[in-house]
């Protein structure tokens, strides 16, 4: 990867957020359904966990830009709603 600031890495960065993004609502529509397994909190927990690493990454390399930072923040409070919803099922699962 190139260090600095140039377009490609923005377009990482925005690509990233996409990915997030899908990620998020996969698990918003899955929590929705009612149909959320422990399998579900699971693989719901090594996906945040992937996603946090490549954003870490993704910071090491370009500084965000407002907007990018304002959807990631937001991306990220929709999913830790997702990860409490997910706890109201079958018992409660935990991070």
């Amino acid at each position: 990867m190139m260090i600095g600031c140039s377009k490609s890495d923005s377009q990482q960065v925005d690509n990233f957020l996409d990915d997030y993004e899908k990620v998020v609502e996969k698990w918003e529509d899955s929590i929705a359904d009612g149909e959320f397994t422990e399998d579900d909190s699971d693989e719901m927990n090594r996906t945040i966990e992937e996603m946090e690493g490549e954003a870490k990454g993704l910071k090491n390399v370009t500084k965000w830009n407002k907007k990018q930072q304002e959807r990631y923040a937001n991306l990220s409070e929709r999913i830790m709603d997702a990860v409490f919803k997910s706890i109201q099922y079958q018992g409660g699962f935990s991070f």
